[in-house]
């Protein structure tokens, strides 16, 4: 295979994987929008716990912590989907230094 077609087919298959880094960062900063509002919630709410029962307080915590963990779950998930995107990425590039010094060598011949 002609050594144009070969990196055609590795770098388009570079982009697909650089549109998926952008579309995990995009959801990495949405899950970490929604967690700074739920921060903001739980700071707004932890000065009215001062004058609230025992129960009402945990109820709210418990809540508050369940989505806590959730979001928490998601941005992790994210991150290590873009860890492996990354590698995958990585991968590819040395592919491609690869490709080109082994055309090098056959244009020395």
């Amino acid at each position: 295979m002609k050594i144009d077609t070969l990196l055609k087919n590795v770098l388009a298959e570079k982009e697909e994987l650089l549109e998926s880094c952008k579309l995990c960062m995009g959801s990495i900063d949405f899950w970490e929008e929604r967690s700074n509002i739920l921060f903001a919630k739980m700071d707004a709410v932890e000065e009215e716990l001062a004058l609230c029962t025992d129960e009402y307080i945990e109820d709210t915590c418990t809540q508050h912590l369940k989505e806590v963990d959730a979001l928490m779950k998601r941005m992790k998930f994210e991150n290590d989907q873009l860890d492996i995107l990354e590698s995958k990425i990585e991968k590819l590039e040395i592919k491609i230094c690869l490709l080109l010094t082994e055309h090098a060598k056959k244009q020395k011949k």
